[in-house]
């Protein structure tokens, strides 16, 4: 598969930043709640681009950015299917993962971002990553046993995605923590 290195807008070729890194990046970008949503998408269309093109152009790199983000899928694709990773959360098993299959440090490699999202995908289901996934996508529902159900919820537990707070909520449970200690 050819990786895509270039927008085209109104007839013109602009280069695309295709480092991984760039598009982890812009995905912190998104989930950053202190930012507005306008400087959020002048944030990643800079990190993509290496410019912030003129308002009547602003709509195509916004496009161009949100789908090759999502490696080419629609919004939708993406939002109906149940999140089992998280690029930040899951970093150490991803770097683990990548040694254990491929010999990639993840840490000294560069790559486009779609070959970082086929090698995810292609990890094999002994890597770290795989189980992880796995565990967080397990039924109960076929877990009959109480002791073994248990010890997979607790398994579960340990594994979870994190859910991002908003600095009010951050500041909230802070609060609450710091009064019954």
């Amino acid at each position: 598969m050819k990786y895509p290195k270039y927008a085209k807008v109104n007839g013109k070729k602009y280069p695309i930043n295709t480092s991984f890194r760039v598009a982890l990046k812009c995905f912190e970008i998104i989930n950053d709640s202190s930012i507005s949503d306008l400087e959020r998408t002048y944030a990643i269309v800079y990190k993509l681009f290496g410019f912030i093109p003129e308002d009547k152009d602003m709509k195509d790199f916004v496009r161009i950015a949100e789908q090759y983000l999502g490696c080419g899928k629609s919004q939708e694709e993406h939002q109906s299917r149940k999140k089992d990773m998280d690029f930040k959360q899951d970093w150490p098993c991803l770097i683990a993962s990548f040694m254990s299959d491929y010999k990639i440090n993840l840490n000294d490699e560069e790559m486009h971002w779609y070959q970082f999202i086929d090698l995810i995908q292609g990890l094999t289901e002994d890597s770290v990553m795989s189980k992880v996934r796995e565990l967080r996508n397990y039924d109960l529902s076929e877990v009959k046993d109480q002791k073994t159900r248990k010890k997979i919820i607790k398994l579960q537990q340990n594994v979870a995605l994190k859910e991002e707070l908003t600095p009010e909520e951050q500041e909230a449970l802070d609060e609450f923590e710091f009064l019954f200690k």
